[in-house]
């Protein structure tokens, strides 16, 4: 049986394309609320999330899960449109 560290290892780049197609997406969704001259705040708002998770999001810390991908990607076509 394999130690309990070697267990919770993940192998090393396993989210990188994940992270890459969030980046672009956030940049976009930037570049959507400069046009628009919203805050942080007024975005976290319209995607109904907390403005240090909208923070994370931003400086790529952290990762939206699917659920919240959707809400950013509805977010996107709504302004854009």
């Amino acid at each position: 049986m394999a130690d309990r560290h070697s267990m919770r290892w993940r192998r090393p780049g396993r989210r990188d394309e994940e992270r890459k197609q969030f980046a672009a997406l956030m940049r976009k969704v930037e570049a959507v609320r400069i046009r628009f001259e919203m805050t942080k705040t007024e975005l976290a708002a319209e995607l109904g999330a907390n403005v240090d998770g909208v923070r994370g999001w931003m400086t790529g810390r952290t990762l939206g899960r699917k659920e919240t991908v959707a809400k950013i990607k509805d977010f996107q076509k709504r302004k854009s449109v």
